[in-house]
């Protein structure tokens, strides 16, 4: 079974206007509200690829019932731990003149240490083998090191586990030797020191990873498309000219086709190109809707995958 862990839920919502002028009244011209963070959008793509997932996490009480609503009507699973407050609201706003895309992310309710001890019991539960996704920002109230202690949770089970993370989190996570991390070039600079503009030298950061006992890591670089590094192989996914319509949920597609791909066993090769086509039509989808599978399997075969 894979388990997506979201800590930190949010509604997404993609606010539209020609141009944003600052200081004065700005007229929308058209809002899409979704369900939303990190672990629920691999959830909805898994969903789309035919996967079962299982969603665990906190959940904020107040407005809970707009979540539960959402996943149960998708036929997504879910297990979350219900907490005092209310669930964030991050807000995107599209210029459609300028196509500047602007990120204003919510802040969130707070956990009680008592709520974080039940989390880490749960997944404490996970089976042998399971597949287990850690993506996703850290509310108030939980330590940094929150992932790192997850992963030792559960890896003497053989757990595959996924780390999709920034900052602290991910520094903190990766001491724990997750199977495999998604980090794009900012998030991989936090942690490694090497030249952004310089594909080898991407590639060596990545393998640095590997060498201190994550055993794959894809590194997603948008516009100059993706790189899969294992201890055996260096794999490059070319990109591909799109209308970018929304960046939320692009890598949490390709996190979901991660997931599917180990659960499922495919080569390394396939699951790059699978991520990269996942990656690729969140794209060209507004907000974080749900995904058409058809597109994404339209996309796949123009995905060139190469070694470096």
């Amino acid at each position: 079974m894979i388990y997506t862990v979201t800590l930190n839920p949010a509604i997404d919502k993609t606010i539209f206007l020609d141009s944003m002028r600052k200081g004065e009244v700005n007229r929308i011209k058209k809002v899409i509200k979704d369900v939303g963070g990190k672990g629920i959008n691999v959830s909805k793509v898994l969903k789309v690829l035919g996967k079962e997932s299982i969603v665990l996490g906190f959940l904020g009480s107040d407005n809970k019932k707009y979540f539960v609503d959402f996943l149960e009507d998708a036929n997504i699973n879910h297990d979350f731990i219900t907490v005092d407050g209310e669930n964030r609201t991050n807000l995107k706003i599209i210029e459609l003149d300028s196509d500047i895309h602007t990120d204003i992310n919510d802040i969130g309710f707070s956990v009680d240490e008592e709520s974080v001890n039940l989390l880490l019991n749960r997944i404490s539960s996970l089976d042998e083998d399971d597949v287990v996704v850690l993506s996703g920002s850290i509310p108030s109230g939980v330590s940094d090191d929150i992932y790192r202690k997850i992963i030792e949770t559960i890896k003497h089970k053989n757990a595959k586990v996924i780390l999709d993370a920034d900052g602290k989190a991910l520094i903190e996570g990766i001491k724990a030797k997750p199977y495999m991390i998604k980090p794009n070039v900012h998030e991989l600079k936090n942690i490694v020191d090497f030249d952004e503009n310089n594909m080898d030298s991407i590639v060596e950061a990545g393998k640095k990873l590997v060498n201190q006992g994550i055993e794959k890591v894809l590194i997603s670089m948008g516009e100059l498309g993706s790189l899969y590094i294992t201890k055996k192989d260096v794999l490059y996914a070319n990109p591909l000219k799109l209308e970018v319509k929304s960046t939320v949920g692009a890598g949490d597609s390709m996190v979901a086709a991660i997931a599917y791909g180990i659960e499922d066993d495919l080569f390394d090769l396939e699951i790059l190109k699978l991520a990269s086509a996942c990656g690729a039509c969140a794209v060209m989808t507004e907000g974080s809707k749900m995904l058409n599978k058809d597109i994404i399997e339209t996309i796949k075969q123009q995905i060139n995958i190469n070694r470096r």
